[in-house]
């Protein structure tokens, strides 16, 4: 849904380089806390980039706008990133990173969510509710709030919109990546109750927006996602898509932002076009290294 208020004649999008980048466990992961994750990846085979595979490159060819996304593979620890560095609206996406700020909150101080604020986190994940993200992002502090989870988190590159437009926040894939790392998987800013509960909603996600990322898998895999879109000026939409991918002996993490799209349904079609080849370039493995959320720790 669209973010709490649009100012038109504004576009806050900035490409800074294109191509794709591959990072190993061995970097970011341990850098950010998640050793385990990186120490359980060692000697793992690494997939072939999806988003260099000849069935990608010929899609994208033919898609107009601007694209940026990310993945993560849980059974490796390795990350792939297409034009890594842009910087993009999040309209709702950043209804997870409101989440995960106030889950983080009131982890700090050892209390739960109250009843009132767990209905309104359910209607902002699962019905993309933007009144209740609005009272959500006021109670985890506004932008100052969400910054500093988001700098605990790593995410460097995301900028929470100071003037309450949360829609408006800039973020970039890497950025996205990281915070679903943070939400899906084992590491010491999120415990698994806070990750358990986070997971849940996204999972329960209302039919009717359950588009982007969930394209590719079949039913039996286990989806948790969250989608953004909003109209920026005139036929120019912004619209993302972010997720977990865990079943038929895959599991990953991703993200794709699109702006420029000449309406949100073509928006749509680019991610789940992207999602598609990312589901059958994405190799089976035997085992695997992941931490999910309902892991200890």
């Amino acid at each position: 849904m669209a973010a709490k208020r649009r100012r038109h004649g504004k576009r806050w999008l900035t490409r800074v380089c294109a191509g794709a980048v591959v990072v190993g466990a061995g970097g970011i992961a341990a850098f950010l806390g998640l050793e385990e994750l990186a120490g359980a990846a060692a000697g793992a085979g690494r997939p072939v980039d999806p988003f260099t595979t000849p069935a990608m490159v010929a899609f994208l060819h033919h898609r107009t706008g601007y694209i940026s996304a990310g993945l993560y593979d849980v059974a490796t620890g390795t990350t792939f990133l297409y034009h890594p560095n842009d910087r993009q609206q999040t309209a709702s996406i950043v209804k997870v990173d409101i989440l995960a700020t106030l889950l983080s909150e009131r982890q700090l101080v050892g209390e739960p969510l109250s009843e009132d604020d767990k209905d309104l986190a359910t209607d902002m994940i699962e019905q993309s509710d933007n009144d209740d993200a609005t009272a959500l992002w006021e109670e985890a502090g506004g932008a100052v709030g969400i910054a500093a989870f988001n700098k605990a988190a790593g995410m460097t590159q995301t900028t929470p919109n100071p003037d309450d437009y949360w829609g408006e926040t800039l973020t970039s894939a890497r950025d996205q990546l990281l915070l679903l790392r943070r939400v899906m998987l084992r590491n010491d800013l999120l415990h698994y109750q806070a990750r358990d509960y986070a997971q849940y909603l996204m999972e329960n996600v209302t039919p009717f927006e359950r588009w982007g990322v969930s394209a590719g898998p079949p039913p039996t895999v286990t989806v948790a996602l969250k989608n953004g879109w909003v109209p920026i000026v005139g036929s120019d939409w912004q619209v993302n898509s972010i997720g977990s991918i865990d079943g038929d002996g895959r599991h990953y993490l991703i993200v794709i932002l699109t702006s420029g799209d000449d309406g949100e349904s073509y928006g749509i079609d680019t991610i789940e076009g992207i999602s598609r080849i990312v589901w059958s370039s994405m190799p089976r493995t035997s085992t695997s290294a992941s931490f999910t959320a309902s892991t200890a720790g």
